[in-house]
């Protein structure tokens, strides 16, 4: 018992720096067991005194750091504070007080580094986890500070603040469009508070986000009927994510109820994004990049909005005629060709063969196709799009890119034919999961037809450091000084 007390001294000891060059002497000079014996009762009562002392005087350092720091003189209360940690630097409350001294003088990475090693210290000190993940979200090391968030909330006991850290984690999540993954969280934020009216928000936008719409919607018209505001600002965001939710459960009377109560800010765009006419012009697109099954999807879903919608019901027929039987009129074509003596004029025939055989899913045909017109009109940049549709739809993506690249290079195409290929290669790009190429490839799509087919892939593919404006920020339970 004895030999351990010594250990512990001589341990604690070490943490003075007048202290370690005796350390040696004392373990040098033992003789025998029972002369160390005799030893350590003599050096436990000078070590016991030594280490009041010392803690004392870090105390007494500690004070007056603290009365530095409460006359705003943050410099001269850290250089305080180091002093007593140099004594004794085992106390939390001495690295928190020098972090709040380094916060105050706006010096985030020294005010991390001190509440870090709080917490390493005392792992339920609540005020510093909160602290540290205001600090790990103004860096924007937002996954530290989600961290520091459920640290805080799982050692505080105070229900409201808990709920703030929750929300805090929340939206963190939501604003880096990563709200799929805050189900656990908000969980836990309905336990506290189950009729908060942000918990709901939270709820109907995390269901709406994992396609569980009747659930979204259960939460939403709760949230409505809290609402003590008619103010736009204040209630837009629960009626967009109670009409996104009628959306799609395909109750379109009740969705444009609600969206007329969300046109305010940021979510005046997505709600156009979700009307009859986008839909159409987004349907548009894809029918020109030869997407006839995504095309359909897309102007079926504007037609149940709006059955009276003649633009709708126009692109269908083209649709349904693009997939008819063209065989004969294809022999017809090839007989065409064979008697057509005028190299020219046979170059245009194959051109519109290459099209038919496209549109019934010839595709090795209608490359061979082009390759004849071409040979005739090198330029012919309909014809080299063609080819280039049929190599994406043989599975061959890769060198349908590279002959859509090389056909940007030709001169003299207009800007709305280039937002066509572009948005092509933007589709074709994402089906190898090249993203930040497909990214690009919209960006230059922006442009008449294509312009709303392409932001909307774009804000798809947005990446998560551009923060989804959709999602307000939500106040600290424990913020700066």
């Amino acid at each position: 018992m004895l030999q351990f007390l010594y250990l512990f001294w001589i341990q604690r000891a070490t943490t003075f720096s007048w202290f370690r060059p005796f350390i040696p002497n004392l373990f040098h000079s033992q003789k025998s067991q029972n002369n160390m014996n005799w030893k350590i009762c003599l050096l436990l009562p000078l070590l016991s005194l030594s280490f009041s002392v010392f803690a004392q005087t870090a105390l007494d350092d500690f004070v007056k750091g603290k009365n530095l720091r409460s006359q705003r003189q943050y410099k001269q209360a850290i250089e305080q504070f180091d002093i007593a940690i140099s004594k004794d630097a085992s106390v939390p409350n001495y690295h928190y007080e020098k972090a709040l001294c380094h916060m105050m003088m706006q010096q985030g990475d020294q005010a991390i580094a001190s509440f870090e090693k709080t917490v390493a210290l005392k792992p339920d000190y609540v005020d510093a986890h909160s602290r540290l993940a205001v600090l790990y979200k103004k860096n924007k090391q937002y996954d530290q500070a989600i961290v520091a968030y459920d640290n805080a909330y799982k050692h505080e006991t105070d229900a409201n603040k808990r709920l703030s850290y929750k929300l805090n984690i929340i939206t963190i999540l939501a604003r880096n469009r990563k709200i799929q993954e805050a189900g656990q969280h908000i969980a836990d934020a309905k336990k506290i508070a189950p009729e908060d009216l942000q918990v709901l928000y939270f709820d109907a936008k995390y269901n709406n986000t994992v396609n569980k719409y009747e659930e979204a919607k259960n939460s939403a018209l709760k949230a409505v009927g809290k609402l003590t505001s008619d103010a736009p600002q204040d209630i837009a965001r629960y009626y967009f994510e109670l009409g996104y939710a009628y959306h799609y459960l395909a109750k379109y009377d009740e969705k444009e109820e609600a969206f007329k109560k969300a046109q305010w800010g940021p979510y005046v765009k997505p709600i156009i994004e979700l009307s009859p006419q986008f839909y159409h012009a987004i349907a548009l697109s894809y029918f020109k990049i030869y997407e006839m099954d995504k095309s359909k999807e897309l102007v079926e879903t504007a037609l149940k909005m709006r059955k009276d919608f003649p633009q709708a019901h126009d692109l269908l027929v083209k649709i349904a005629s693009s997939s008819t039987d063209k065989s004969a009129v294809i022999e017809h074509q090839k007989t065409a060709i064979q008697t057509e003596p005028n190299a020219i004029k046979r170059a245009y025939k194959f051109a519109d063969l290459a099209e038919l055989e496209l549109e019934s899913g010839r595709y090795e045909d209608a490359i061979k196709s082009a390759d004849e017109c071409l040979q005739q009109q090198p330029k012919n940049y309909a014809v080299v799009f063609i080819k280039a549709i049929a190599q994406h739809k043989l599975k061959n993506t890769a060198q349908s890119i590279k002959t859509l690249d090389e056909l940007l290079q030709f001169p003299g195409i207009d800007p709305e034919t280039k937002a066509q290929y572009n948005f092509a290669m933007g589709v074709f790009f994402e089906k190898i999961n090249e993203k930040d190429k497909a990214l690009e490839a919209y960006k230059r799509a922006v442009y008449g037809t294509y312009k709303y087919a392409s932001l909307q892939q774009i804000d798809r593919l947005k990446p998560a450091d551009q923060p989804d404006e959709t999602t307000p920020d939500t106040k600290d339970a424990v913020g700066e000084e």
